[in-house]
C-alpha cells in the first residue's frame, strides 16, 4: 500500500561535522565494533524513551533524536541528548507515518527546547515485534536520515528489546552496541545491560513455536477423543447386544403365546356356532398376524378368552353364538351389554377380543359388532 511520506529536513542537518566533545563518563551495551558508528545516548533520555514507548504498545510510537556528532580519526560519532515526541502521526500497530504536521510541531520544539542541537536520527517502537527495520523503515531512514552520523532507534517495549542502525554503503545496518553516558561525576546506572539478537522474523519464531504447541495440544485432544469414542463404541455395542437379547426374548414370548392362542382360538371355534364365529375370529386371527395388535394386546386377548372358555365351562352353556348388533346414537359398550342382559365386567374383554376394539369408551354409531348369546344346554334324557 502506498504511503505519502512529508519529511522537511532542515538544511542545517546536512552540515559538515562539527567537533562535539565526546562524552568520557559511560558504559557499553551490546559489543561496540570499531569500523562502527559509535552511539552515545545520555541516561536521562535512554530511561525518558523507554518510559514513552511504553505508554502505549497497542500501536507504534515515535520520536526525533537530537544532539551532536562528530569525527575522530576517521570515524563517526554521534551524541543523543535530547529526544522531540512526534505527534499527529498515522500511526497502526507495524506502521508509523510522520505528516507533515508532525514536522512542524517537531521544528517548534526544536527551536524551543534544543535552539543549538541538531537532528541525528529518529525512534520508533516495534510492540511485541523485535527489533528490525521494515521496508517503509528503511525507505525513510535511506532517503531522509542518510548522513553517515543519522540514526535510527527501535524499541520493543514488551519484549524488552531495543538497537540502533546505522548507514552503511547505502544501506542501514543494526549495530551490535552503543554507549549510554552521563556527565563526569554521576553514576549511569541501566537495568539491562545486555543487548538480546533481533531479527526480522523474531515474530515468526514465536508465531510457529505457538502453532507447534496447538498442533501439540490438538494430538492430545485427538488421542483422548478416540479413548473416549473407544469407550462409547463399546458401550453402544454391550447396550445393542442386550437390546438382541431382549429382542429374542420377546420373539420367543410372542411365539408361545401365539402358539396358546392357536390352542385357545380352537377351543372357542368349536363352541361356538361355526356359521356366527368364523368371520370375527378369522379377522382376529389376521390382526394377529399382521401385528396390528400389540403385545399388550395379545396379552388381554389371550386372557379375555381363557375367561370366555372358563365361563363357558363354569356356567354349563350348552352353545354360544355371536350376533351382530348395529351400533346407534348414543349407545355405549355398557348401555349395548345391558340391553342384551350381559354382564359389561365379565364379558368386556371377549367383545374387545372379537371385534378388534382397542377401547371399549371408544365406538362408533353405524359400528357393526358381535355380542356373545348363551344357549343352554339340552339336559334332557330319553327313558
Amino acid at each position: 500500500m502506498s504511503r505519502e511520506i512529508e519529511i522537511d529536513m532542515k538544511s542545517e542537518t546536512r552540515s559538515q561535522a562539527g567537533q562535539a566533545q565526546l562524552p568520557v563518563n559511560f558504559i557499553t551495551i551490546g559489543e561496540v565494533e570499531p569500523e562502527d558508528l559509535k552511539v552515545y545516548i545520555r541516561q536521562d533520555v535512554y530511561q525518558k524513551i523507554e518510559k514513552f514507548s511504553l505508554e502505549d504498545t497497542s500501536k507504534e510510537v515515535g520520536s526525533i533524536l537530537v544532539g551532536d556528532y562528530a569525527e575522530e580519526l576517521g570515524k563517526a560519532h554521534v551524541i543523543i541528548s535530547g529526544f522531540i515526541r512526534a505527534k499527529h502521526t498515522d500511526a497502526s500497530a507495524s506502521t508509523l507515518t510522520f505528516t507533515h504536521k508532525t514536522w512542524e510541531d517537531v521544528y517548534q520544539e526544536q527551536e524551543r527546547l534544543y535552539p543549538d542541537k541538531k537532528i541525528v536520527g529518529w525512534q520508533h517502537t516495534h510492540p511485541n515485534y523485535g527489533i528490525f527495520l521494515s521496508n517503509y523503515d528503511l525507505f525513510i531512514q535511506e532517503n531522509f536520515f542518510s548522513l553517515p552520523f543519522q540514526t535510527a532507534y527501535v524499541v520493543d517495549p514488551i519484549q524488552g528489546l531495543r538497537g540502533f542502525f546505522q548507514n552503511r554503503d547505502g544501506k542501514a545496518e543494526k549495530l551490535k552496541g552503543f554507549y549510554i553516558y552521563d556527565e563526569i561525576g554521576k553514576p549511569v546506572k541501566i537495568k539491562q545491560t545486555t543487548q538480546k539478537a533481533a531479527k526480522p522474523g523474531h515474530r515468526f519464531q514465536i508465531i510457529s513455536l505457538v502453532m507447534i504447541c496447538c498442533l501439540l495440544v490438538s494430538t492430545i485432544s485427538l488421542a483422548f477423543f478416540s479413548v473416549s469414542e473407544h469407550g462409547r463404541y463399546r458401550d453402544q455395542l454391550s447396550a445393542r447386544l442386550e437390546l438382541e437379547t431382549v429382542k429374542e426374548d420377546q420373539e420367543r414370548v410372542i411365539s408361545d403365546q401365539a402358539e396358546e392362542l392357536d390352542q385357545l382360538q380352537s377351543s372357542l371355534q368349536e363352541a361356538l356356532e361355526p356359521e356366527k364365529s368364523v368371520s370375527a375370529l378369522e379377522d382376529l386371527i389376521q390382526k394377529l398376524e399382521s401385528n396390528e395388535i400389540t403385545l399388550e394386546q395379545q396379552d388381554t386377548v389371550l386372557t379375555a378368552l381363557k375367561e370366555f372358555l372358563e365361563k363357558m365351562e363354569e356356567g354349563g352353556a350348552g352353545s354360544v353364538s355371536f350376533l351382530p348388533y348395529e351400533v346407534q346414537e348414543g349407545d355405549t359398550l355398557i348401555s349395548i351389554c345391558d340391553l342384551r342382559l350381559l354382564d359389561y365386567e365379565s364379558y368386556r374383554q371377549i367383545i374387545c377380543a372379537v371385534n378388534g376394539i382397542e377401547n371399549p369408551n371408544y365406538i362408533m354409531p353405524g359400528q357393526t359388532i358381535l355380542l356373545p348369546v348363551f344357549y343352554e344346554a339340552d339336559n334332557t334324557s330319553e327313558d
